[in-house]
């Protein structure tokens, strides 16, 4: 199986490699506002909009352009126009560039017949050779240089055993991560960052980059502590119409306040970190279906229960234990029942 992660590091030079890298991120620039300023009916057909642009901005690389058309405006679905041009980069043809190691930094990036060397230790602990690098990308942040790098990774399949794996599920929420073998994981502080967020209406990017790295952080943590306690399987919960259940459109609004956290719960951000850093550990990612693990006793199977914030209770055999613990042992369950598997997720689907 192969897997694709990006990681981004600085990009050196002296200042005259690192005056030439900002002339041609800024006509790039150029590109990307014209580009954007000729409609989406010009997006769709490459050949159009590539000699538009090329008449337009005709001293940059026509592969740096057909790149920069190709990433940012042909092959994106748009719904609705963006509010602005996308945001200037250097996408680097692997093929036409080349990266190589050097006793002076770990990698050199190799453009336009200039060497860019990249510093980061994280270069030496994410991949093995340059070769698994498959698309550079060259961006300015704050008037430093970064260079993003997309590794492609094979992990080997998992040898097919007649014994049942060891599964554990997981169930999520705006303020806590539960696993069914009784691991808590806290998000009340980025719960309450994003209520004040809203309440003080601050800048979008603010809480954009603080959730990122609080979701990075925590699926780490959560990956590693499946690898320690030797789990084989994660099950999840396949919520892909999560935003469904706080529509006002729909009509299952559940409050200003409520619809907000649901709206902006990042699970599919969440999803994507924590399958591909518990892959790379050798757990595999499974989804079932999510019906009624939150109302259903883990115990018993009843569905006469009672939930009152994080605590719950089974009317029928007077079982008790917390909400979230409850869930994420039913999600856990599903992972054995193939009536509950979502595709092939259930190894007892084919019984």
């Amino acid at each position: 199986m192969k897997i694709t992660k990006s990681y981004t590091v600085r990009l050196g030079g002296n200042i005259g490699k690192a005056e030439y890298i900002r002339q041609q991120l800024q006509l790039v620039k150029k590109v990307s506002e014209y580009a954007y300023s000729l409609g989406k009916d010009m997006w769709s057909d490459m050949t159009p909009l590539y000699h538009a642009c090329r008449r337009e901005v005709p001293t940059l690389n026509s592969m740096i352009l057909q790149a920069f058309l190709r990433q940012h405006f042909v092959n994106v679905n748009w719904k609705l126009k963006p509010k602005r041009y996308p945001k200037e980069s250097l996408p680097i043809n692997y093929h036409s560039s080349r990266i190589t190691d050097n006793k002076l930094s770990n990698y050199w990036v190799h453009f336009h017949r200039k060497n860019f060397p990249l510093f980061g230790k994280i270069l030496q602990e994410k991949f093995k050779s340059p070769e698994e690098i498959k698309q550079i990308e060259i961006t300015e942040r704050k008037g430093k240089l970064y260079c993003k790098l997309s590794v492609v990774t094979t992990i080997p399949d998992r040898t097919v055993s007649d014994e049942i794996p060891k599964a554990v599920g997981l169930d999520i929420n705006s303020k806590r991560i539960v696993l069914g073998n009784n691991d808590f994981f806290h998000l009340k502080k980025h719960h309450h960052r994003k209520i004040e967020h809203k309440k003080n209406k601050q800048k979008q990017r603010s809480i954009e980059n603080y959730t990122k790295d609080v979701v990075h952080k925590m699926t780490t943590e959560v990956a590693n502590n499946l690898q320690t306690d030797g789990m084989e399987v994660l099950i999840l919960e396949d919520l892909k119409h999560l935003r469904k259940s706080a529509s006002k459109k729909l009509g299952t609004s559940k409050g200003k306040n409520i619809n907000y956290i649901v709206n902006t719960l990042p699970y599919a951000m969440f999803k994507n970190f924590l399958e591909y850093k518990c892959l790379d550990r050798g757990i595999d990612v499974v989804y079932v279906n999510p019906a009624y693990t939150s109302k259903m006793c883990s115990n018993c199977g009843s569905y006469n229960t009672t939930r009152k914030q994080t605590s719950f209770r089974c009317a029928a055999c007077n079982y008790s234990l917390d909400a979230d613990l409850n869930g994420s042992r039913n999600i856990q369950e599903r992972y054995y029942l193939p009536e509950w598997a979502t595709s092939e997720s259930s190894p007892l689907s084919d019984l």
